[in-house]
């Protein structure tokens, strides 16, 4: 594997900003001079991942996942540290001198042929909507507006009568098995045939653009499955897919909104009136890896599925799901008993665009939903509906929220409902209260506040060096020595540099831990060096007093007995001149 030089990675690091990196792939918003997301390394409800502009580097202050721009897409990819490089230096348009296949990441032969299969299925079936024998098709698609454009663009195709897709793809050479495998056929004991057979074919493709299979329309008007996707295979599992996700992502974090819709013709319309932030589910159904997906693109969700009764319901459990995963929820109430696609071959791209911008609030469609039904007539029902209503209120975050809408509830039902604020537990920082909690007598803390002015002066490295040299901790007294052999070897360093001089993610997470810490800031003090000196010192002065204390309690000779009495009381003579000196600088204070 060829080898990328320190000059080209320390090039690739500086011209990266890592705000614009993780923007690729997740949703950024602006706190103060920093900004924060959703960590993609546990299940996030809240933004609990802090990213500094300043110091390049990024930090989850609960599950203490941190480091640079190269780590973040190492752990978010799960690739090497050289792949990482190559990834950051192709979203910033560096030219590295290695060429990309010499770092990419080993591939799944058997997936890999699966996702060439069905390229060259999607190629031939979009040849085959041009050919007479789809001239049925064709001006079907045409009457619902899917013009030629609207055909390239989502790579829409017609898989012809009869096992021609089959017999195309193993004349290029693919075994009938990975045919199967990939769900474009099947072999029963009359042979092989066409899966998607006198269909309409719209390919469907994960979250970095494979192809991995197909939704196809009937054209026979008395098939009663109208719709079939592919069955689950080795490269798609339907719960797992949203469609439209590579196309939508960029749309969608530019406008801070998805639209989730039903199926795939609604994502169609939706493109075609200008919202290209539209994605689906493949049917009403929807999992909780989809919707981690929808939270990674975008910090609100819209759901847009019917205003039927099926729709409604499925709206409710979708954005039920998605409002407890954390998702800023909204809802398009669609009450035209058409869908989007109809909407717009029926009254043009404004009155869809005219109607998804009358959305409503989660809460609002709560209150809506469940007024539909119920039967307002019935006690019962109604109290059964005020206590759903109330789990969703208790659930918002804004007491002004609280209020408005247990006061809309009661005016719905009738019932005198009262709002009492609840008491709001104080938010703590869990990872910084464990560590607090761990470093009673201050040792840690001043370690932290060497390392971080050792990180912003190279006069605190040299005072560490003249002074003391050495701390206490395994992690801390390692990367004290890479802070020292960096200003020795280039005059400098940074936490962001720092991070790719080490393999060990404990020592990483060290780093970002102190550049993102109370004491980040920290510039050289030195009356402050000197203090936290004194602190490790005396605590190392007096773990040894002690071994000594316990050695001398063992039987030996006096000759031994003497020597190691001059060393204890060396040593508690030095302990006392630090505490004095200590002291006496408390009392100057």
């Amino acid at each position: 594997m060829a080898r990328i030089s320190e000059e080209e990675i320390n090039a690739v690091r500086n011209q990266a900003d890592i705000v614009n990196v993780i923007s690729h792939y997740l949703q950024v918003h602006r706190k103060g001079k920093d900004y924060v997301c959703l960590c993609p390394f546990h299940d996030d409800h809240s933004p609990s991942m802090s990213i500094s502009p300043d110091r390049q580097i990024y930090k989850c202050f609960v599950c203490g996942n941190g480091g640079n721009v190269f780590t973040f897409v190492q752990n978010y990819e799960k690739i090497s540290f050289p792949e990482a490089v190559g990834k950051v230096a192709e979203l910033t348009g560096y030219h590295l001198s290695v060429q990309p296949d010499a770092y990419e990441r080993p591939k799944d032969p058997h997936k890999e042929a699966l996702y060439s299969l069905l390229n060259e299925s999607i190629n031939y079936t979009m040849y085959q909507i041009d050919t007479p024998s789809a001239s049925r098709c064709k001006e079907y698609l045409d009457k619902r507006g899917l013009n030629s454009e609207v055909r390239k663009t989502f790579q829409i195709g017609y898989n012809p009568i009869g096992s021609s897709l089959s017999e195309f793809l193993k004349a290029k050479g693919y075994a009938e098995k990975d045919l199967v495998s990939a769900n474009v056929s099947r072999i029963n004991d009359s042979g092989i045939h066409d899966v998607f057979e006198d269909r309409i074919t719209f390919p469907i493709h994960d979250e970095h653009g494979n192809p991995i299979g197909f939704s196809a329309r009937s054209m026979d008007p008395q098939n009663p499955s109208k719709y079939i996707n592919t069955n689950d295979t080795d490269i798609f599992t339907k719960g797992d897919i949203v469609y439209n996700y590579h196309r939508a992502r960029y749309s969608a974090r530019k406008e801070g909104k998805v639209y989730v819709c039903e199926g795939v013709t609604d994502v169609i319309a939706f493109q075609r009136a200008g919202l290209e932030n539209a994605v689906c589910t493949l049917g009403t159904s929807c999992t909780a890896h989809q919707i981690q997906l929808l939270k990674n693109i975008a910090p609100k969700t819209i759901f847009c599925y019917d205003g039927d009764h099926a729709g409604q319901a499925a709206t409710w459990r979708a954005a039920k799901m998605a409002q407890q995963a954390g998702c800023n929820v909204a809802v398009v109430l669609n009450r035209t008993g058409k869908d989007p696609d109809e909407i717009i071959r029926d009254q043009g791209s404004e009155a869809l665009k005219d109607l998804v911008s009358h959305e409503i609030s989660w809460m609002e469609f709560v209150l809506n939903y469940l007024q539909s039904s119920t039967n307002m007539e019935s006690y019962l029902e109604k109290k059964e509906m005020v206590q759903k209503a109330m789990d969703e209120i208790k659930m918002l975050k804004d007491p002004m929220d609280q209020k408005y809408f247990v006061d809309e509830l009661s005016k719905l039902t009738g019932f005198s409902l009262t709002y009492s604020q609840p008491v709001q537990p104080i938010e703590t920082n869990t990872a910084e209260t464990k560590k607090l909690s761990s470093v009673p007598d201050g040792v840690q803390q001043a370690q932290e506040q060497i390392l971080c002015m050792m990180m912003n002066s190279p006069s605190a490295v040299k005072r560490f060096e003249d002074r003391l040299g050495y701390l206490i901790s395994k992690d801390e007294q390692t990367l004290a020595m890479m802070i020292v052999d960096a200003v020795h070897g280039h005059g400098r360093t940074d936490p962001s540099e720092l991070i790719d001089q080490t393999d060990s993610q404990k020592i990483k997470d060290l780093i970002s831990n102190l550049a993102s810490g109370p004491y980040a800031s920290r510039t050289y003090d030195e009356e402050v060096m000197d203090g936290a000196i004194r602190k490790i010192k005396t605590k190392i002065l007096s773990n040894e007093a002690e071994e000594y204390r316990t050695q001398l309690t063992a039987a030996m000779n006096d000759s031994s007995f003497e020597i190691l009495m001059t060393k204890y009381s060396k040593c508690l003579r030095e302990l006392r001149r630090l505490i004095d000196e200590e002291d006496s600088k408390q009392d100057q204070q």
